[in-house]
């Protein structure tokens, strides 16, 4: 199978032109930074289309003509989740493309409504303006938080307290809002990867729709304890407040915001969310994509750029 990644030098646009290698495909990859690719990537892919913007569309065509998938790998901006995309999804439709796996890996907002969360609104929009004007389906991915967004590993977005998250490595602390047992959908780049890929590879892959999986499951208590046991050094878990104390936090810096300016409150509603149920996830689909993700300790092994010197202690 030939299929085009679209970001493919970002870090999981990488990582899945690592995936799609292993399991013997033709990879073709479309950004505008090739020396971004390491000379032996760039030597095994089918081509590099270099574009000059998500809107270079010669070269969305020409990277969409003959392949067999489409996997988009863009990064979060609000213009790339609509406009990127549907741009990208248009091509692949000229270019007789029917596999789109979209760049969604996401927490789960299908029951949300827009205006709800500001960054998953463009997902409801290229979502309704594919079911209304496009022959292919799209896929999208729940997987909770990125591990490396979660511990704010370098060149991330950061997800500690001072941008409203929860992991702190200056304090040395995890936040807990509400239920200390409230467990965390949460998935790392790499396994992000290799679900993309393997809902690319199915038989009824035309079919599009919505994928729930994760490499863990875990409350946030639990992950600081692996942590602490994996990194030798415990992590300290404070207990702030309880959920209608964060989403009173939410709402007002919401009122005193402007959507535009989003990640000065967005923070909130990620923790929000995740706290008092709504992202709740169904049954994960693993097992149907023959994916089974990596635990914890193991992707703390495999990945040590993620440390920092934590002490452990709950506070009641």
């Amino acid at each position: 199978m030939l299929v085009l990644v679209a970001g493919a030098t970002g870090n999981i646009g990488q990582k899945i032109i690592g995936s799609l290698l292993r399991r013997g495909h033709r990879v073709r990859a479309l950004a505008r930074s090739p020396e971004k690719l390491s000379a032996a990537t760039t030597a095994r892919l089918e081509k590099f289309v270099k574009s000059s913007a998500y809107y270079d569309v010669p070269a969305l065509e020409a990277a969409c003509a003959g392949v067999d998938a489409v996997i988009c790998a863009y990064n979060g901006s609000p213009e790339l989740k609509v406009e990127g995309q549907l741009l990208l999804l248009r091509a692949a439709e000229r270019g007789g493309v029917r596999v789109y796996v979209s760049a969604s890996w996401n927490s789960d907002w299908r029951n949300q409504s827009l205006g709800d969360h500001e960054n998953y609104d463009p997902y409801h929009c290229f979502r309704r303006l594919a079911e209304l004007s496009s022959a292919v389906r799209p896929h999208f991915i729940i997987s909770g938080i990125l591990a490396e967004v979660l511990f704010s590993a370098p060149e991330r977005v950061s997800f500690s307290p001072k941008n409203h998250g929860v992991w702190d490595p200056e304090a040395k602390r995890v936040e807990i809002w509400g239920d200390a047992d409230r467990k965390w959908q949460w998935t790392s780049e790499a396994d992000a990867a290799e679900f993309a890929v393997a809902i690319a590879e199915r038989e009824d892959a035309v079919n599009g729709g919505f994928w729930t999986v994760c490499s863990g499951y875990d409350s946030l208590e639990d992950i600081a304890r692996i942590y602490g046991r994996v990194r030798g050094t415990p992590v300290e878990v404070e207990r702030v407040g309880s959920v209608d104390e964060l989403r009173e936090k939410a709402l007002a810096g919401r009122a005193r915001s402007h959507p535009t300016t989003m990640w000065d409150y967005i923070g909130y509603f990620y923790v929000l969310f995740s706290v008092d149920g709504t992202w709740t996830p169904c049954p994960f689909d693993n097992d149907k994509l023959g994916v089974k993700g990596t635990p914890l300790e193991e992707y703390l092994k495999q990945n040590p750029e993620i440390r920092s010197s934590f002490l452990y202690s709950s506070f009641c």
